[in-house]
């Protein structure tokens, strides 16, 4: 037999408050009658009271208790806790200590199967996940409470990252590659850029992995105008802010003029926001990229090939990653910016991940003026003061923003 409507109901408050708790509980669950009724959209006397007959049935059985409050002169029904196991089993509901141990077995079997590609990344993940679970806890975006989403969510992962896909993949063409729906990655994006950021443990996109969204865009400031093949020209200027440009445009566009006198890249939006409040006088084109998009590497073409272009990234193995991937695709000579490496004894260990893109860097023949920072990596084994945030704002109004010891501005 179906149980009553108002039943139901009251199971699925009692699952959003206590369901996923792994201690017992100390007191019994709890709700007012009629506020239970209305929530259920029992409306009418005749429904109400064969739902309190109903209850009353119950409570005979010693399954529910329902009393009358004597202050508020109002009902409540009560579940006890000896009737918890009773009330799970009549909605083949699974014990919060089922679902953990459930999903513990879950990430077991991940770890036992290693990965391709990053096997020490993959079990540290692994433990981590482990730990978090055996601890009552979650770690986004893994969770142990729905243990047969977490299988198919780690699957994704593993098969995501132990590919080496084509540049400037389509975000839906991965997805179907991976046999899954068109959408699937798309309506997992944030979770799973949150995930691969834990397992190569540091700040990752799926944007890293050579998978790109449909509609590329190119994030900049300063003033642009683009070239069309009829004669026609769009110029683009930002005021206080910077702005985008489609691949679409970009596509149609034959070429492109700036007033500005170089290129500035910067790695990381916080940054780039900084440097976009102090060029004032748009004496520099401004470029939001890290591995660079269609969108991005079409700009750069377009661009006059004697302006000069600095990149300005982090300085760990994945920012000189990025430095290298923009001279490949570039028609001019890119400039390291402020991107000379800096120990610190207590940072980071290189990550697997780091270890292993090292030696393409260093063999890399566009990579030669970066050779004694990335020696001084290989041989510190650490990430050392990496990130661009760690040089602080800029504090001049004009190029080149960051008052750098060493450094030569290129006119």
């Amino acid at each position: 037999m179906k149980p009553p409507l108002w039943l139901a109901e009251f199971h699925r408050q009692w699952n959003e408050v206590r369901g996923h708790r792994l201690s017992p509980s100390a007191r019994a669950f709890s709700r007012p009658w009629e506020d239970l009724l209305d929530a259920t959209g029992l409306r009418s006397s005749f429904e109400r009271d064969h739902a309190k007959a109903e209850a009353l049935a119950l409570a005979k059985d010693g399954k529910l208790i329902i009393e009358r409050h004597r202050v508020r002169r109002e009902d409540t029904l009560t579940l006890p806790l000896a009737s918890e196991p009773w009330l799970l089993a009549l909605f083949d509901s699974t014990p919060a200590s089922e679902l953990r141990d459930e999903a513990l077995a879950v990430v077991r079997q991940a770890k036992a199967i290693g990965h391709p590609r990053w096997p020490e990344s993959w079990s540290r993940l692994c433990d981590e996940i482990l730990a978090a679970f055996s601890a009552g806890k979650n770690l986004a975006p893994f969770s142990w409470k729905e243990p047969s989403d977490l299988r198919q969510f780690l699957a994704i992962l593993h098969n995501l990252s132990a590919r080496d896909w084509p540049p400037h993949t389509l975000l839906r063409d991965a997805s179907t590659a991976l046999d899954l729906d068109s959408k699937a990655l798309e309506q997992r994006r944030l979770s799973l850029e949150s995930a691969l950021s834990l397992l190569f443990a540091e700040s990752s996109s799926l944007e890293s992995l050579g998978i790109l969204r449909a509609e590329s865009k190119a994030t900049v400031q300063g003033i642009l105008t683009l070239q069309f093949s009829n004669g026609t020209d769009h110029r683009v200027q930002s005021l206080e802010d910077s702005f985008d440009l489609s691949i679409v445009d970009l596509r149609r566009a034959t070429h492109a003029t700036t007033t500005a006198r170089r290129i500035l890249s910067i790695e990381n939006k916080t940054t780039f926001i900084q440097a976009v409040r102090v060029n004032t006088d748009r004496d520099t084109l401004l470029i939001l990229t890290s591995y660079p998009t269609t969108a991005t590497t079409r700009l750069l073409t377009l661009l006059p090939r004697d302006l000069p272009h600095f990149h300005f990234g982090d300085t760990d193995p994945s920012g000189y990653a990025i430095l290298a991937s923009l001279r490949k695709i570039s028609p001019r000579p890119i400039h390291p910016f402020l991107m000379t490496w800096q120990d610190r004894e207590n940072s980071p260990p290189l990550s697997e991940h780091d270890r292993r893109i090292l030696p393409s860097l260093l063999a890399n023949p566009q990579m030669r003026n970066c050779v004694p920072s990335l020696q001084a990596i290989t041989l510190a084994c650490r990430k050392g003061r990496f990130e661009q945030e760690s040089i602080g704002a800029p504090s001049l109004d004009a190029w080149p923003f960051w008052p750098a010891s060493g450094f030569e501005a290129l006119s």
